[in-house]
C-alpha cells in the first residue's frame, strides 16, 4: 500500500472516531478503490460508482461518508456539476458558483438558455459526480 494512503486513512480513522464504524470503513474503501484504479486517471466518478466501491448498504450511512471525502479537511474528493447541452449535444460542466447561486436564491435558471425553470425541471436536468481533488492525487504519486 501507498504511505499517503496509510496516511489518510489514519486521518479519517481519527476525524471519524466518534462515528459508527461502518462510515470510516466506507470511506477508506473508497479510498482503496480509487487508489487501485489509479487517482490520475479517473475524472467522473458517479454516485453509483462510489457507492458500489464504499460496501456500505444504508444511503443515509454513505451520504455521511461521501460528505467527509468532500469535506476540505480531509480533501479527498472534489463535487462537479455537468448538464447536457441541447445546443450543443454534449454534456457540459456547470460552474460551481453558478450552482450555489440558484440554489441559494431558489431562482431556477436553465444554465445554458438563461430560461426560468421550475426546481423540479433543474434537479432533473443536473447532475452529480466526483473527481479526486489535485491534492490527494500529488500525494499519491509521491
Amino acid at each position: 500500500m501507498n504511505n499517503a494512503i496509510d496516511k489518510y486513512i489514519k486521518k479519517i480513522s481519527e476525524y471519524l472516531n466518534e462515528y459508527p464504524k461502518d462510515i470510516p470503513m466506507a470511506c477508506i474503501n473508497i479510498i482503496n478503490k480509487i487508489y487501485e484504479h489509479d487517482a490520475k486517471n479517473i475524472y467522473h466518478l458517479s454516485f453509483g460508482r462510489l457507492y458500489e466501491w464504499s460496501g456500505i448498504e444504508s444511503h443515509e450511512k454513505f451520504n455521511i461518508a461521501l460528505y467527509f471525502l468532500v469535506d476540505s479537511k480531509i480533501n479527498i474528493l472534489e463535487q462537479h456539476f455537468e448538464a447536457y447541452n441541447e445546443i450543443k449535444s454534449r454534456f457540459e460542466g456547470i460552474d460551481d458558483n453558478f450552482i450555489h447561486e440558484v440554489l441559494t436564491t431558489k431562482e431556477y435558471i436553465h444554465p445554458f438558455t438563461f430560461e426560468t425553470i421550475s426546481d423540479v425541471e433543474f434537479n432533473k436536468l443536473i447532475n452529480i459526480f466526483f473527481t479526486p481533488t489535485e491534492e490527494f492525487r500529488e500525494n499519491l504519486s509521491e
